[in-house]
């Protein structure tokens, strides 16, 4: 298999959850007995397998965690069917989708809702906290959303996100827009902080990608999202 595969082969769905004003949304479900939630949100290529072991990695440090398809069964197959598909992103929808997911944990028993997200996915870990109070808490990884459309001043809970040194994506998750994102949340008076990792680019947590995974941070990246969640979620 290419090591690209999981980046391009859907994702196995294996649940639905209602959705507000559209129709039922759908995602991979990591089912256990814990009573905090954490959403996982796609990169721009869309619900992939590459995304359900990113789930299972969060699910596995004691969380429910879903990663619904935002994309509604579209995965893109090279860089430019990606873009498409994030050019044409819907974010009400999104959102809403994401807030439906919230709800479906809490359905399950979990008394505390986060989100995390990756790329286009991180974009949306900020906008889903500023639309929905059904989540408690953010971890975006590299992406900013507009933050003229999805307020700050809005945001339900903490927000700590997570950036990469070297990460050249300027305007969207380049070190100038972590301290932009900080600098609205000073701004806004909430509880906004971010973590630059040293020596890493973007997508350094996505184990598909080889050009950009960095084993040793992204592992510590993952312990310390799971271990603020949980902070969060007991305090």
């Amino acid at each position: 298999m290419q090591a690209d595969q999981p980046l391009h082969t859907p994702a196995k769905k294996n649940c639905t959850f209602k959705v507000d004003g559209r129709q039922d949304g759908e995602g991979y479900l990591n089912k256990n007995d814990s009573k905090f939630g954490v959403i996982v949100i796609q990169e721009w290529w869309g619900l992939n397998e590459s995304m359900v072991k990113t789930t299972d990695r969060i699910a596995q440090k004691g969380f429910q965690c879903i990663s619904p398809d935002i994309y509604r069964g579209k995965v893109a197959q090279n860089r430019e069917e990606a873009g498409h598909l994030l050019g044409g992103l819907d974010w009400e929808g999104a959102v809403k989708d994401i807030e439906g997911a919230a709800k479906h944990l809490k359905e399950l028993g979990c008394t505390k809702v986060g989100v995390t997200g990756f790329c286009m996915g991180g974009a949306l870990a900020i906008a889903s906290i500023s639309f929905s109070n059904q989540i408690d808490a953010s971890a975006p990884f590299y992406g900013v959303c507009d933050l003229n459309t999805f307020k700050l001043e809005n945001i339900h809970g903490p927000i700590y996100g997570h950036f990469g040194e070297k990460d050249e994506m300027k305007g969207f998750s380049s070190p100038d827009d972590a301290q932009r994102l900080v600098d609205a949340g000073t701004k806004a008076g909430k509880d906004v902080t971010v973590k630059v990792w040293p020596g890493v680019g973007h997508a350094f947590m996505n184990q598909d990608r080889p050009e950009a995974y960095n084993p040793e941070i992204s592992q510590q990246a993952l312990d310390e999202v799971t271990n603020w969640f949980r902070k969060i979620f007991t305090s």
